[in-house]
């Protein structure tokens, strides 16, 4: 029986019991005073006034203020929390823990049918706080016997003005995370909980507010492990390699003349061999710049959100609805004269021979908006997919913030923008892939020749939103802003030379920002960050948000972007 003396009398009335069997196994939506039941897009239950006794709430408070709560800081969260309170000797933590393992464990076993570890069920708990800017990415829970999640929420007076809400994720047919389509607010002495299955993907969304605390005791119930059916594939989507176009473009209609000359094309040259990347700052002449900054804002663009969501969030421009400066700009980039430029930069095989060399290139315009975020992924789960996310609405396209998890094989970072309040960017990249020559590129990004089958070690996250899972489903994202954040060109130019010894393949990424210049404040972070996935700390290139410079960065497949 639950203890009468810690939780609210309606929890344990037969009437509550019935009435919550009734439509969790039901399949039903159902909502009054004391508890609300979700069937969609995972089956999830809101459980109101759950404690008893506020004081009993404002004691506990006050016992794990006490408790060190360690700051967790990945690309997949960024949040405080404590270690297990399994062995908290506190009276208010230690009450609640063992009514949690006992009562309420026995509870969730006998009104939803899911099998707990019988006897002395295993309950992981913890408290985890968000302050303004923390977050937690897309992720589903779903990993080992991990059975119930749950969420019992201790702040009082949260809004949805606040960040911070519980996102629910829908799936598409390949059961890959693709829209947010609802938001749990967390609400003060309410206990959410879920089954974890295949399909319960959610995040905590970014905290904006900068004068409350986002708190919780989390955990997990943990049961036998499910007899699972395999996952059907993710769709694999083909990149659009291309080759360079053999139209000539007079360079010295967009490009500053400086960089046009053989004496500087020289020394930029040196730097790349040194340091395997080049920054050129006032890049594009100030009154092309200008227009095409100007062009950026059209009306008349289509942006699509690519995903899944525990993978990527971000637009990219339909180039087809480019206004015509814009368009000539883009195209600049696939150009011949470009690939030949590029060639004198860096001495990389980027232009064809007609015999053996065959660059070719992939390009993107990409918006990056208070709420993208890229993540950590497994390749060998995901073969580098890319779903575009149908008829988002309003809410969905500006929620979010960078965060993402390191799975336990191959691992592929992207672009990590972070945090909230930021200024539209946009960014134009191109990316080039090149085998030959590169031994004579100092290999700065390229720090291991084999591919590592471990990941950086982190340390385990709770909050029924928060896991570390050995597939690409771990992941929170950030808050509502009016204003937009960057947008931009971003590639990679690749070639194939048959006669190369080394059969490897290496990229130079070319990225051109637009629209940073508000985007620098001390909370905001979002540098594009080149590293190193086998190491914690692997951090090798961080490109600041710089307006009118363009980066070129010479990589291995062992470093990510």
């Amino acid at each position: 029986m639950v203890d009468q003396d810690l939780f609210s009398e309606h929890i344990y009335s037969t009437k509550f019991q019935e009435e919550f069997k009734k439509y969790w196994h039901s399949q039903s939506d159902f909502k009054n005073v004391d508890f609300e039941i979700m069937s969609k897009p995972f089956k999830i239950c809101r459980i109101s006034n759950f404690l008893k006794n506020e004081r009993f709430i404002e004691n506990l408070k006050c016992e794990l203020e006490n408790y060190d709560h360690k700051r967790k800081d990945t690309d997949l969260y960024q949040f405080e929390k404590s270690d297990d309170l399994c062995d908290a000797s506190d009276y208010c933590t230690q009450m609640l823990y063992q009514s949690f393992q006992k009562d309420l464990a026995s509870w969730m076993e006998r009104n939803t049918n899911i099998k707990l570890n019988a006897l002395n069920t295993t309950v992981s708990m913890s408290s985890a706080r968000y302050y303004e800017t923390d977050y937690l990415l897309c992720h589903d829970d779903n990993m080992g016997d991990r059975r119930i999640a749950y969420i019992l929420y201790l702040s009082k007076g949260w809004t949805e003005e606040d960040g911070g809400a519980l996102d629910l994720f829908d799936t598409n047919e390949h059961g890959s995370p693709m829209k947010v389509v609802k938001s749990l607010i967390p609400e003060y002495n309410s206990l959410v909980f879920f089954e974890v299955v295949d399909n319960s993907y959610h995040q905590v969304a970014e905290v904006i507010t900068d004068v409350k605390c986002r708190w919780s005791i989390n955990g997990w119930f943990h049961g036998p492990l499910r007899e699972c059916s395999p996952k059907s594939p993710r769709t694999e989507s083909i990149k659009n390699f291309i080759e360079p176009s053999t139209t000539k473009v007079k360079l010295s209609t967009w490009i500053s003349k400086r960089y046009l000359l053989p004496s500087i094309m020289d020394q930029l040259h040196e730097d790349f061999l040194k340091t395997s990347y080049i920054s050129l700052g006032d890049f594009l002449k100030e009154s092309v710049y200008k227009q095409i900054t100007n062009d950026l804002t059209s009306q008349d663009i289509s942006w699509q959100m690519v995903g899944p969501a525990d993978i990527r969030h971000y637009e990219i421009a339909d180039e087809q609805t480019l206004p015509k400066l814009l368009k000539d700009f883009y195209n600049l980039f696939k150009s011949i004269s470009f690939f030949q430029l590029l060639w004198k930069y860096t001495e990389l095989d980027l232009v064809p021979d007609k015999k053996t060399m065959r660059p070719k290139m992939t390009i993107e315009l990409q918006r990056w908006s208070a709420g993208c975020y890229t993540l950590l992924y497994d390749k060998l789960l995901l073969n580098d997919s890319e779903v575009k996310i149908p008829q988002l609405d309003d809410n969905t396209s500006t929620k979010a913030s960078a965060g993402a998890s390191t799975s336990k094989s191959t691992t592929e970072s992207i672009l990590n923008e972070s945090q909230s309040k930021r200024k539209r960017i946009d960014t134009f990249c191109p990316t080039m892939t090149s085998l030959s020559r590169k031994k004579k590129v100092t290999k700065y990004l390229d720090t291991q020749s084999d591919v590592s089958t471990e990941s950086p070690s982190k340390d385990p996250g709770y909050e029924a939103d928060e896991s570390e899972s050995p597939s690409p489903q771990d992941e929170e994202l950030s808050p509502q802003d009016e204003e937009l954040s960057p947008d931009g060109i971003l590639g990679t130019l690749d070639s194939d030379n048959e006669n190369d010894s080394d059969n490897d393949e290496y990229k130079l990424d070319v990225i051109m920002q637009f629209h940073t210049l508000n985007n620098q404040g001390p909370k905001t972070g979002n540098t594009i960050d080149f590293i190193d996935p086998s190491q914690q700390q692997g951090t090798l290139i961080q490109i600041p948000p710089l307006d009118n410079h363009l980066c070129l960065v010479y990589r291995s497949l062992m470093s990510r972007l």
